[in-house]
């Protein structure tokens, strides 16, 4: 049985799995719990690996092939993935992941699936939420899971979508507007390791007169104004005619993933 993932879920019971790279993992043993005890959600959103699990789960891979999945990664197989070559938008080749992705999924389109999903991804562009719920299911998942950087941006419907993580780490929220009136919600991102409770940047030790000179020879004002281009790209401009517009490269995307992420904290302090 096939569900359309626009529709409402029937109020109830929602699960939404968190980013958390290889620690998200640990969604197969709530997984299990959930079979064990006879519940089942009416709806399940996913962020990054949860988006992953999500799909497997709601795609009917039973929690235990899961498991051998998880324990029997050949990890030289996803070192193949790395592109040998300094890219332009991320360090895993795209059409390798899809494979990789396309080898794990019995099912091609959201609507294949035996339940609700949604997975959320981030414009990279604008900072926006953009939920993921129709259409092919590997493009989709390949947004979801593309942790600025590392994985290319995905272009889709006019923007650039990278891990759906920046903007909602735990996707409780696209439940809630699916309808699931209680939604279980798992967080597998670490605690960050608070050393001291002042952050501050030292005094730059004074320099001698003598490296002055060769230092800023090296440091031309055209490579400057170059490098700052690629981090910050238009700046305000209005985007470029579509034919024009290019995936960010990766200077910018790891400068505007900070941007977001600073953005999205100072907004629920």
């Amino acid at each position: 049985m096939t569900h359309s993932a626009n529709r409402p879920a029937k109020a109830g019971f929602g699960l939404a799995l968190g980013s958390g790279a290889a620690r998200g993992l640990a969604h197969i043993g709530l997984l299990k719990v959930l079979e064990r005890e006879g519940i089942r959600p009416a709806a399940v959103s996913g962020t990054s690996i949860g988006a992953l699990i999500a799909a497997l789960y709601a795609a009917g891979v039973p929690t235990d092939d899961m498991i051998d999945v998880a324990l029997g990664v050949d990890w030289r197989q996803l070192g193949r993935l790395i592109r040998p070559t300094f890219p332009t938008s991320g360090l895993v080749d795209s059409e390798r992941l899809e494979r990789f992705l396309a080898e794990l999924l019995p099912v091609r389109a959201f609507g294949e699936l035996q339940l609700p999903v949604v997975m959320t991804s981030t414009d990279i562009e604008t900072g926006e939420s953009v939920m993921l719920r129709q259409g092919e299911l590997l493009p989709a998942l390949r947004a979801a899971v593309a942790f600025p950087g590392i994985f290319p941006a995905v272009p889709m419907q006019g923007r650039f979508l990278v891990d759906g993580g920046l903007c909602h780490p735990v996707p409780v929220q696209p439940l809630r507007e699916l309808g699931c009136t209680r939604v279980l919600g798992m967080c597998t991102i670490p605690e960050v390791d608070k050393r001291s409770h002042e952050a501050y940047v030292p005094s730059p030790r004074p320099r001698r007169q003598t490296l002055r000179a060769p230092l800023f020879g090296l440091v031309r004002a055209e490579r400057v104004e170059k490098l700052w281009k690629d981090i910050w790209g238009r700046n305000g401009q209005p985007p470029s005619p579509e034919a024009e517009r290019r995936p960010p490269n990766i200077f910018r995307v790891f400068a505007q993933s900070v941007a977001i992420m600073e953005n999205q904290i100072n907004a629920l302090r």
